[in-house]
C-alpha cells in the first residue's frame, strides 16, 4: 500500500507521464536525427509501422495535407524507406509501405526498446496490462479529440488581469 494521498499519486503519474512523453520526443528526434530525416518524416515512417497506407490515410494519421504528404513520400522514397506499391486489394489504388530497410534500420534504433517493453511487461498481471493499456488508449483518444479543439480554437493573447496578491512570506 501507497502512503501517499491519492492527489500525490495523481500529480506523480501527470509528472511521469510529461515526462515520459518528452523523453519519447528526445528518443525520436535522436534517432530521426541519426537516419537525416525531419520530425513529420519520422511521423510518417511510424505511421507505416501499422502497415502500409493509401497516401490519404497516411496524410490524416500524420495530420498533414495531402501535399506536405506527397514531398514527405518523396523524400523517403529517395532514403529506400518507403515505397509506393499498388495495392493487393484494389490494384487501382496506390499504397505507400516501408522497405525492408526501413525495417532494418527501425530494429536497431527501437529493438532494444521493444524487448525492455517486453521484459518490463511481465513484471505485471494480464489484468493490471489491460489497465495500462486502456489508460494508454483512452489518453491517445483524447488527446486526437483535443487536436480538434486546439485547430479550432480562437487563441486569446491577453491576459486578463490577476488580482493582486501578496508575495512569498508576506503577511
Amino acid at each position: 500500500m501507497s502512503r501517499r494521498t491519492r492527489d500525490e499519486v495523481v500529480f506523480g503519474l501527470m509528472r511521469a507521464w510529461r515526462a515520459a512523453r518528452l523523453q519519447t520526443d528526445l528518443l525520436d528526434d535522436t534517432a530521426f536525427h541519426k537516419i537525416g530525416i525531419n520530425r513529420t518524416d519520422g511521423r510518417c515512417l511510424d505511421a507505416l509501422s501499422e502497415g502500409p497506407m493509401t497516401a490519404t490515410a497516411l496524410a490524416q494519421a500524420c495530420g498533414i495535407s495531402p501535399n506536405a504528404l506527397t514531398t514527405v513520400v518523396d523524400r523517403l522514397t529517395e532514403r529506400g524507406l518507403v515505397e509506393r506499391v499498388k495495392d493487393p486489394t484494389d490494384r487501382r489504388r496506390v499504397v505507400v509501405r516501408l522497405t525492408g530497410l526501413a525495417d532494418h534500420i527501425s530494429t536497431q534504433l527501437y529493438g532494444p526498446v521493444v524487448q525492455w517493453s517486453l521484459r518490463n511487461f511481465e513484471k505485471y498481471s494480464t489484468d493490471e496490462l489491460e489497465l495500462i493499456e486502456g489508460f494508454i488508449t483512452s489518453g491517445r483518444e483524447f488527446q486526437a479529440e483535443h487536436v480538434r479543439y486546439i485547430n479550432e480554437l480562437e487563441l486569446s493573447w491577453n491576459v486578463p488581469d490577476a488580482p493582486a496578491t501578496d508575495g512569498p512570506g508576506e503577511g
